[in-house]
């Protein structure tokens, strides 16, 4: 199936199972980016302590081989061990922080995920055909593109800085020892958070990228969609007949209510609905069926055959139609009209013949 027929979003449901092969939409620069950052961000921080530490550490280190004089392969072991035991230790802030940034920015952007089909062995992935194709890919010529974009750009801009911080490094000679560490140091710090600025633009400028390519690669077709919603939902031909016979259902119900009803309220031919009133079992009126223009129809000729009352009273009943929905009790504020309504229906009530009914309009 050709790309140019994928012209629909991709569906909720394909996001999930896409996330759940592995495939997201990410970008590695920014990972790289956020951790460069990080890492010349709390060197700038401290840079100069770690610089101190370092040179008073070694300072000791070797006054102390000196003055001890002993060579031997233990105590040479020892002091390896003593000097990568501190170098750790002052380290670690960096690494630690470097981890974090790593580990959130990647959750940030997938958030958290375990997909065991991205690991996977697959034919397609040693297949040199597959291979091939991989490699002439339009994503494998874009990541070329990236790359040498990075080389050039970030070659040129650090050629610039450096350029910059030229009668700097020269006025290094002329320096005292101890002041060079911290001279060049703070050079490299504010090249690395330069480059560090430069990569998190390119990184952003990727993500959007690779957010597009994304999506434009799980786009789908009119014929998939329809599928994915007949398998999710069923047959809409079968949701529609039993839509429709749910309606015949819940119509029969509420016609065999309607000879129930103390009173068919009309709007006299476009509505009808059928009140009821139960004092032992009722708070208040309640409205057992209701309908309109064809339904409105039935729902009269079954209060006549019923000998049940029907009384027009146009306010009355679009208000009952629009406020009260089948089955539920009157608001309060229609209280009043119906005590009204139900007390002229009880006087007629007493004074018909009751061998069959007949319209009454409200006096």
């Amino acid at each position: 199936m050709s790309r140019e027929d994928r012209t629909e979003a991709p569906t909720p449901k394909r996001l999930e199972e896409a996330k759940k092969r592995g495939q997201v939409a990410k970008s590695v620069e920014i990972s790289n980016a956020a951790i460069l950052l990080v890492t010349f961000g709390v060197l700038s921080i401290i840079g100069g302590q770690l610089i101190t530490e370092l040179a008073v550490f070694m300072r000791d280190f070797f006054s102390r081989s000196l003055l001890q004089g002993d060579f031997s392969p233990g105590s040479v072991s020892k002091g390896a061990l003593d000097v990568f035991m501190a170098t750790a230790k002052m380290v670690w802030p960096i690494m630690a922080a470097s981890v974090i940034a790593g580990i959130t920015v990647n959750l940030a952007q997938v958030g958290f995920m375990f997909s065991v089909e991205s690991i996977t062995p697959r034919f397609s992935r040693v297949n040199p055909i597959e291979g091939l194709n991989r490699i002439f890919s339009k994503r494998a010529l874009m990541e070329l593109l990236k790359s040498c974009l990075k080389v050039v750009v970030i070659g040129f801009y650090g050629y610039i800085t450096l350029r910059d911080m030229y009668p700097v490094l020269l006025a290094t000679s002329y320096m005292e020892p101890a002041n060079v560490g911290f001279q060049i140091s703070g050079l490299m710090v504010n090249l690395g958070l330069r480059i560090g600025g430069l990569l998190a633009v390119i990184a952003i400028m990727d993500y959007y990228y690779q957010r597009k390519e994304y999506m434009d690669n799980l786009k789908m077709t009119k014929e998939e969609i329809r599928e994915e919603l007949r398998q999710t939902e069923g047959d809409p031909m079968l949701r529609a007949r039993v839509r429709a016979r749910q309606r015949q259902i819940a119509i029969y119900r509420m016609m065999h209510e309607v000879p129930k009803a103390d009173v068919i309220v009309t709007n006299p031919i476009h509505l009808a609905v059928a009140l009821k009133y139960d004092i032992e079992v009722m708070g208040a009126p309640r409205v057992i069926a209701k309908g309109a223009r064809l339904m409105a129809d039935k729902i009269r000729e079954k209060a006549k055959e019923h000998n049940i009352p029907i009384v027009e009273d146009k306010p009355l009943a679009q208000a009952l139609y629009k406020a009260v929905e089948i089955g539920e009790e009157i608001p309060s504020n229609l209280y009043k009209a119906v005590a009204e309504l139900l007390a002229y229906v009880y006087h007629l009530n007493e004074a018909r013949d009751g061998s069959k009914s007949k319209e009454w309009g409200r006096p």
